[in-house]
């Protein structure tokens, strides 16, 4: 059945007239008397009285007006599910990024998004960095967190600079200093990442830039690890300023001159990702706008 046929059979029988029902719909009234005629023809009812001046509703007709404006009705809500439904964004964002910043930062990103797309799910793969470029290159993955700069094959939206610091634990003989030197490193124990995560890269770059060469006696891309045995005194690593402000037991001291880790989420260039990947970034986007406005507007 046709239902603009019976739209416009509804709105003739609201108004008691073809010509103010045409106006209604904006066409014209012959137009509107041979939709009404075609569809008494396909009911094989006759559905509006026409003898008299005025045109009204048969016994037929007013048998089948309800249950056509309920039609009608149960059309509207479906499309209406059905906008809500292409709206309603699913599926899963999958992101990989290095345990740390998995650990102290990406839990309050992932939660503000999360709770804005109730239909998606995330996936976080933990790597480090050498890896996940190794992997966005390959197309492995879409998303991942990586240093703020590298080869150009790599699109990257800065995400977040944090100071680097030496931790330890809070009865070390370092916990009250107020700064530490790479000098004062050189044959200290130390507990780190393994090769391939960019804070190790960091620490081994400054450490051979002054000829220096802590003992290493543990390394591991477990991060609780790391923290445990930093907490209980078999050495001190490094780490990001919100690892020692977030972490209980552990003191973050900062290195002089000041050493910085600037991260961004990275996609390969060019790529095309998934909508939930996508929209993720489209509102990693929006927070920074917004933050940046504020800031503004405070200054």
């Amino acid at each position: 059945m046709d239902l603009r046929k019976l739209e416009i059979f509804t709105a003739v029988a609201r108004s008691g007239s073809f010509s103010a029902a045409a106006q209604q719909l904006h066409m014209a009234q012959p137009a509107v008397s041979i939709a009404v005629r075609k569809l008494e023809e396909s009911l094989g009812i006759t559905l509006f009285d026409r003898s008299g001046r005025t045109i009204a509703l048969t016994a037929e007709g007013e048998a089948l007006v309800g249950r056509a404006q309920s039609i009608l009705l149960q059309v509207e809500e479906l499309e209406a599910s059905a906008g809500d439904l292409r709206g309603l964004l699913r599926g899963e964002l999958s992101i990989a990024c290095p345990s740390m910043l998995a650990t102290y930062f990406l839990p309050d990103l992932l939660s503000g998004f999360l709770a804005q797309h109730p239909g998606l799910t995330a996936s976080v793969t933990q790597a480090g960095t050498t890896q996940i470029e190794e992997m966005l290159l390959r197309d492995e993955i879409e998303l991942g967190v990586t240093s703020a700069q590298g080869t150009p094959e790599l699109e990257r939206l800065p995400l977040v600079i944090e100071q680097m610091v030496v931790c330890v634990g809070e009865n070390h003989p370092w916990s009250r200093r107020r700064s530490l030197k790479i000098d004062d490193l050189h044959e200290a124990p130390m507990v780190v990442y393994e090769s391939g995560y960019f804070i190790r890269a960091q620490l081994d770059q400054l450490c051979h830039a002054a000829s220096v060469e802590p003992e290493l006696r543990v390394q591991s891309n477990f991060l609780p690890l790391l923290v445990r045995m930093v907490k209980q005194g078999m050495g001190v690593t490094v780490g990001l300023q919100t690892l020692a402000e977030q972490e209980p037991g552990i003191v973050g001291i900062p290195l002089s001159p000041r050493a910085e880790v600037p991260m961004a989420l990275a996609r390969r260039r060019g790529r095309t990702i998934s909508r939930a990947n996508q929209a993720f970034l489209d509102w990693l986007v929006g927070q920074k706008t917004a933050a940046l406005a504020a800031g503004a507007r405070q200054s």
